[in-house]
This record gives C-alpha cells, structure tokens and sequence, in this order.
C-alpha cells in the first residue's frame, strides 16, 4: 500500500470514511423501521413473531457493525501512511467511540422496543377472546 500515490490514498481516506458514514445511516434506518413496525403492529404481532423480528434486526445490525469495523481498520491504515507522509490527517475528537457507544446502545433499545410495545397484548388478545367465548 506504500506504493500508491498520496493523492489516491487521501480520495481512498474520503471513501472510507463515507463508507463509514453510510453504513451508520443505513443502521439508524433500519432501527426506526423497527421501531415503527413494532410499535404499529404491536396488536398483531405474537412473542414468536417479536422474537424473529428482533433476532433478524440483530444480525442486520452485527452485519453492518462488522463491515463498518472493517471499514474503520482500513481508514486507520490509510491515516498512518498519509501521517508518515506528513499529511495532516485529524480525525474528529472521539467520533468512532461516540458513534459505537451509539451504535451499541441504540441496538439494544431497538431490540427492547419490539418486546416493550407487545407488552400487555397477549394478555388484552387473551381476555378478548375468552369474554368473546363466554357471550
């Protein structure tokens, strides 16, 4: 990788890091369409259903990690080269731990939101139908 020309390694730098970005973007939509459909469906959906629902939001969600992982050693690779070379590349302040302490937190409350809005259901679903069986 020395032999690639600083100007390519810097465009490679920008790639990676809007990688990175989209990556993170791709995660938080997903995670609100979860929310959304747990919540909007939350009168339909039995704990198998919840359960599946979060298991493949989970490995979406691991997926994207493991690629923006990949995706953050590359941009460290790249940065300590172009260092080497006397560009002067700062990254922002502790952005990737803030956008992991993110990722990480907002994966759980994701995951907690599918069981947390079926709360109850089963229990409403089950007294509907035995005062419906009882009339």
């Amino acid at each position: 990788m020395n032999d690639i020309d600083t100007g390519y390694l810097l465009e490679l730098s920008f790639l990676a890091e809007a990688s990175i970005d989209m990556q993170f973007q791709a995660w938080m939509a997903i995670s609100f369409a979860v929310i959304v459909a747990s919540y909007s469906g939350r009168s339909s959906l039995n704990n198998t259903t919840r359960a599946l629902v979060a298991i493949a939001y989970f490995l979406a969600a691991y997926a994207l990690f493991a690629r923006w992982a990949t995706e953050a050693n590359r941009l460290i690779q790249f940065n300590e080269i172009l260092m080497a070379r006397d560009v002067d590349v700062t990254p922002i302040f502790y952005s990737g731990q803030a956008r992991l302490i993110t990722y990480i937190l907002g994966t759980l409350m994701t995951i907690s939101s599918v069981f947390y809005f079926g709360r109850g259901e089963t229990t409403r679903r089950t007294l509907a139908v035995s005062v419906e069986d009882d009339a």
